[in-house]
């Protein structure tokens, strides 16, 4: 039997409301973003001289509304957005990466309603400050110079720091500066860099909304292919997160033949610490349903897709076999964030369509 694709999208794929609750709108809608990824699978597949695929085998599990529906319940909740900014007391922000706790291997929630003093406890601000500095390090950001352009003061005095971080009054205008920074390097607004690396904290520091997100990936799944099937797996973006998560916890019974990330912010260090199964400070491996044999791991990326800056990611993750992980660099034409357009590169459709067919 052929393989079953999956395909798993990232964030910001919510529906308005009016959509949300009428079942057959949110059913068109769902079609919708789906067509989209096929359509341009279609497109690479065609390319790479891959035969179409037969749609029947494709699973598109939609967990935007979900998600949504999630962090809007958190936040009425008396939960706190992840702010880059807690206050006086926050830690410091360091600009060489520094340790972050790594999330439970098995996600568990408290039944109590959150509020500000438990984002805090949970890291939420700093996640997110600290993805945003990996960020803007891997884009050769330099604070001194970077604040002289806007506030030399502060510039002065980060070039007197003697400490290995950046803490109280600095804080602030460091993280502004390297959100300024990365929009002004790659073209996208700040506030969508921002809005992601929001998502990124939500998903990966709150256990109970990362279970709701898992558990409609993998009952959908599970749904479409109950007997256990052997997959291709394609995540994009927040939706690679989702799709090393789901392999690290997946049944035996299903096996991965390929797994393809486009887009993916798995090479930022304080994404891979707190990736499930994650220990300490050391590099996650391969995700464990990718087997030692047959299995493999596609990377795609564009080099001036932000979600995407740390690359490639062969080198970053441990393998069990050599060259089990290999990174595909691309040029998104429409845009570097674009799965259309990934999907669309015979380099990264053909090794779908000739894992679907083998």
């Amino acid at each position: 039997m052929a393989p079953a694709l999956v395909l798993i999208h990232g964030r910001s794929q919510a529906s308005d409301d009016g959509v949300a609750r009428d079942p057959e709108r949110l059913a068109a809608y769902v079609e919708a973003r789906r067509r989209t990824w096929l359509g341009g699978l279609a497109n690479g597949l065609i390319r790479s001289g891959q035969p179409a695929i037969d749609e029947s085998a494709v699973s598109f599990p939609f967990y935007g509304n979900t998600f949504a529906a999630a962090i809007k319940r958190f936040e009425q909740q008396g939960g706190r957005t992840p702010e880059l900014d807690f206050g006086g007391d926050s830690p410091p922000v360091a600009l060489s990466s520094p340790a972050v706790p790594s999330a439970p291997s098995v996600p568990s929630a408290p039944s109590a309603p959150a509020s500000s003093s438990a984002v805090r406890d949970a890291g939420l601000g700093d996640l997110k400050a600290n993805a945003l500095m990996e960020l803007a390090a891997a884009l050769h950001f330099d604070p001194v110079r970077e604040l002289g352009y806007s506030d030399p003061k502060a510039g002065e005095l980060v070039a007197a720091e003697d400490r290995p971080g950046i803490a109280g009054l600095l804080r602030i205008p460091v993280l502004r500066a390297a959100l300024q920074f990365l929009g002004r390097k790659t073209g996208i607004p700040a506030v969508v860099i921002e809005n992601f690396l929001d998502d990124v904290a939500y998903y990966l520091r709150l256990p109970r909304m990362r279970r709701t997100v898992l558990d409609v990936v993998r009952n959908e799944l599970t749904r479409r292919f109950p007997g256990g099937r052997e997959l291709v797996v394609v995540g994009h973006s927040l939706g690679s997160i989702v799709a090393y998560d789901l392999l690290t916890e997946l049944p035996a019974e299903y096996p991965i033949r390929l797994l393809v990330t486009a887009g993916s912010p798995l090479g930022l260090p304080v994404v891979q610490r707190n990736l499930l199964g994650a220990t300490g400070n050391a590099p996650p491996a391969v995700p464990v349903r990718v087997p030692d044999r047959g299995g493999a791991w596609l990377n795609a990326y564009d080099v001036l897709d932000v979600v995407a800056v740390e690359h490639p990611l062969a080198g970053r993750f441990r393998e069990r076999r050599p060259g089990q992980l290999t990174d595909e660099r691309t040029h998104n034409p429409s845009g570097p964030h674009s799965i259309t357009d990934y999907l669309s590169d015979p380099d990264i459709a053909g090794p779908i369509g000739r894992a679907m067919a083998h």
